[in-house]
């Protein structure tokens, strides 16, 4: 069951009756903590309202290093309690959406003149797959390694390891939580940003401000704000931690420049930290910084000339044979860590601060932040525990799983790729036209293109070719050749004018350029 309220003409008629519900919650952010929210308030029943001030997934949701991992360095740092959890986590992950959140094998090259010493991380690799419950590493043999990374340097490598961590695309994944808090009930509206919040000593009043729409307001019997790093708690020195937004900035290629066929570990040759180099949807990911970032979170964040460089030095020590230049990256993104720190943190490199999740209240609000991508249920499942009212439709246990209505069986087939979105409603995509049919370059299909724009809350071409499909990282243009295509499809879908079109046009122009696009 899609959301009605995600088509263009069903917006303005459900937010015309949004003031019309007795909700008992109101989540504000519509990241994948939001979303994990919505999803484990409707399994149980709370008749749950998602308000997302810009497009889902907008902030760190889509810009991360699509890794859903455990966690290596917290082991090596002694958080056992993180990386069990995110373990379990990433496991339950891949068995619940098999497609979108996929095990990807790893390699860690042994080298002779700097760690992991092969003795020293199997013995880690132990560990890291006890937690897991099942053996994911062994031996790899330098030949092998070259043949699934056939530009990895390896002068002075003796051995490597494989192991297994996850990976997946974390904008889909959202968009695909919210699809399954939909049909379990849940609401959710992107570009309706919450002005305030007044508690009228029973209940709550949200105000909100919808684009295209205007001023309208909510009652709620709970607010709950999961915004990650733009979190902000009214009188901050009741909080006895702060949000220090770090960065991760990445940088992706082409697989004929950069081919891989697993990933790498990479220790950078400056500081030693931890980096990856990801086959990821026929291309190559590179990433990731980690630095806190001092500008304003009022502005979009993109990677900084400083932080591309150490990434291409990294690359250019691991990867010699491929003589990568500026030129070669297609585009670059940065995300922002909603990293929780207190005082003992002081003095600590931003790799080395846990990245455990906090519950707090204040003034009768709930807040969650801090946490991995990966752990989001587990997030989700804290948060709601932490409600002192039950939802007025009580639905008995068993609750539902996530994953567990994959898809209806129809008569069509439909590529996996479109499973791993789309779900239950995968097979209703035959109804798009042409509706199998490949955009060329990338891994996406026409099909993707039509339902988003008519059923998937699209208001904006930066919706379309950044979050619902990822065609604007696949062209350093952004994808200017299918001008003539989108065109036609908007005014189909969404009624815009040439006036419009060219508007939008100019718009996403703009936005791909200022963060998506690498120096040269």
């Amino acid at each position: 069951m899609l959301p009605d309220h995600w088509s263009t003409e069903g917006r303005i008629a459900g937010l015309k009756q949004l003031d019309q519900y007795d909700w008992d919650i109101v989540i504000i952010g519509g990241g994948i903590s939001g979303a994990g929210l919505l999803f484990e308030a409707s399994r149980r029943g709370y008749k749950a309202l998602l308000l997302e001030k810009d497009d889902f997934a907008s902030g760190s949701s889509s810009q991360s290093s699509k890794l859903v991992h455990g966690g290596i360095r917290y082991l090596t740092s002694g958080q056992f309690t993180l990386t069990r959890e995110a373990v379990k986590a990433r496991e339950r992950l891949c068995q619940q959406l098999p497609g979108l959140v996929n095990h990807l094998p790893m390699i860690m090259p042994h080298y002779h003149e700097r760690p992991p010493r092969r003795a020293s991380f199997r013995l880690l690799m132990w560990c890291y797959d006890a937690l897991a419950g099942k053996k994911l590493h062994r031996n790899l043999s330098t030949e092998e390694m070259q043949q699934n990374a056939p530009l990895l340097r390896n002068q002075g490598c003796y051995a490597a390891t494989e192991f297994k961590d996850a990976l997946t695309d974390d904008a889909r994944l959202t968009l695909r939580v919210l699809l399954e808090a939909n049909q379990l009930g849940g609401t959710a509206y992107n570009y309706s940003k919450v002005e305030r919040v007044e508690n009228t000593g029973k209940d709550y009043q949200v105000y909100i401000q919808a684009e295209h729409f205007g001023a309208l307001h909510v009652n709620c019997r709970q607010v709950i704000h999961a915004t990650g790093a733009w979190t902000q708690t009214p009188g901050d020195e009741l909080v006895p931690y702060q949000v220090r937004p770090l960065r991760g900035s990445h940088l992706l290629f082409s697989a004929e420049k950069l081919p891989l066929e697993k990933g790498v570990c990479l220790f950078h040759p400056s500081d030693q930290r931890l980096m990856f180099a990801l086959p990821w949807m026929g291309y190559t990911l590179v990433g990731t910084t980690d630095l806190d970032h001092m500008e304003s979170l009022d502005n979009d964040v993109r990677i900084q000339p400083d932080e591309q460089a150490y990434i291409y030095k990294a690359l250019h020590h691991y990867f010699p044979g491929a003589s990568l230049t500026y030129d070669d990256c297609i585009s670059a993104w940065s995300g922002v860590r909603p990293v929780l720190s207190d005082p003992s943190d002081d003095g600590l490199r931003p790799s080395d601060v846990a990245r455990e999740h906090k519950i707090w209240r204040y003034q009768g609000q709930l807040y969650l932040c801090g946490g991995k991508l990966t752990t989001f249920q587990v997030m989700a499942k804290d948060a709601i525990d932490q409600l002192d009212f039950q939802p007025l439709n009580s639905i008995p246990k068993p609750w539902p799983e996530l994953g567990a209505n994959t898809r209806n069986q129809g008569s069509l087939p439909v590529p996996e790729a479109l499973i791993q979105l789309y779900g239950a409603d995968a097979d209703q995509l035959n109804e798009a036209e042409p509706a199998l049919e490949k955009i060329p370059e990338t891994p996406h299909y026409w099909a993707e293109l039509h339902w988003a724009l008519r059923y998937l809350a699209i208001s904006h071409l930066d919706d379309l070719l950044i979050r619902r499909t990822r065609i604007g990282l696949f062209f350093s243009d952004g994808g200017e050749h299918l001008i003539p295509e989108l065109k036609t499809l908007c005014e189909e879908y969404l009624n815009w004018t040439e006036q419009q079109f060219e508007k939008e046009w100019d718009r996403y122009q703009t936005l791909h350029k200022r963060f998506y696009q690498p120096y040269r």
